[in-house]
């Protein structure tokens, strides 16, 4: 038993042939550029990418202001990478890690040259021997971000295909 099909299949494989020259980089940049701005909107709003609040800050607690926006330099740092495999959203910043944490458990800091660590919390100086800082996710990808990248994808290909 076979199946024939005929026809004019010339504007299917105009259609095809848009896709095969879609522009995956200038996608994961848009991508990239949402996500940006989502996670500095997260700053703003004192929340992970799962709509949780982030624990106080004890400087936000105690000297006022937002917690991980103390001088805004972690969350101006953020900033992606585009390739036309993928788009990677982070930042250089070496103290993120801790701040991001890992699977939402705090990350203890020691001492490592000296006995104590010592930081200014307002007026006064603290001396510890190591401090827990709760985690702040703010690197993640939300519902709303989800959603966000799923129209963006299907607006670029529609306009692929017009």
């Amino acid at each position: 038993m076979a199946i024939k099909i005929t026809g004019d299949w010339t504007g299917f494989e105009r259609q095809l042939q848009k896709l095969v020259a879609f522009n995956f980089t200038g996608l994961h940049k848009e991508i990239g550029e949402a996500m940006v701005s989502s996670t500095q909107e997260r700053f703003e709003n004192g929340v992970g990418p799962d709509g949780k609040p982030w624990p106080p800050s004890r400087r936000a607690r105690e000297g006022g202001g937002q917690t991980l926006v103390d001088t805004a330099r972690l969350k101006n740092s953020i900033t992606y990478r585009a390739r036309p495999d993928q788009v990677a959203i982070g930042t250089n910043v070496i103290y993120a890690a801790v701040m991001q944490g890992k699977d939402d458990k705090p990350t203890t800091i020691r001492a490592k040259r000296k006995k104590y660590l010592k930081f200014k919390v307002g007026d006064r100086w603290l001396v510890k021997k190591s401090v827990k800082i709760p985690a702040r996710p703010f690197i993640g990808v939300s519902e709303d971000d989800e959603q966000e990248i799923k129209e963006i994808i299907q607006e670029r290909i529609e306009e692929a295909l017009r």
